[in-house]
């Protein structure tokens, strides 16, 4: 399958925005951060990985 780089691309950017909803929902609802403040810096990275990985995929779909 071709297209296995843009699906796992797409996978990481929804499992990323996944992450940070339920950060600021533990937030809204007062739970400590402290311990969930990592979670939201990979999720962070998952999301900017997901994002080149479907630039990168739509570029060499170009060339």
């Amino acid at each position: 399958m071709k297209k296995w780089p843009l699906f796992t691309s797409v996978l990481q950017l929804v499992v990323g925005i996944a992450a940070i909803i339920a950060y600021v929902y533990l937030v809204s609802v007062g739970e400590s951060t402290g311990k969930w403040t990592i979670t939201l810096f990979l999720a962070v990275g998952y999301v900017v990985l997901g994002i080149i990985g479907i630039i990168d995929y739509n570029k060499s779909k170009i060339d």
